[in-house]
């Protein structure tokens, strides 16, 4: 995760911005079964967002999609994600 914040960084950001992404926070969670990268996006449209995500084929994207992989062992890219239900979205001093 380093590199994001150092060598790959341009490359890193400029994906983001592209996919319409505001903001990317990427946490390492220590959990009981062992630790666990979680990662939050703040999008105006979070499923199209990601939609972008999964269609970038550039060498900096497949770089973080494969340390995903070996972090997670999720494929981001693959058939298989793993799908997201929002149990709340909490906004204070928004209507």
């Amino acid at each position: 995760m380093a590199d994001l914040g150092t060598t790959r960084k341009e490359e890193y950001e400029a994906s983001r911005e592209d996919a319409g992404i505001r903001q990317e926070a990427i946490f390492l969670q220590q959990t009981p079964l062992g630790e666990m990268v979680v990662i939050v996006q703040d999008a105006e449209n979070e499923t199209d967002a990601l939609g972008a995500l999964r269609e970038m084929r550039d060498p900096a994207n497949a770089w973080y999609f494969q340390k995903m992989k070996d972090t997670n062992g999720v494929d981001i890219v693959g058939s298989d994600v793993p799908s997201n239900e929002l149990l709340l979205d909490c906004r204070p001093g928004t209507t």
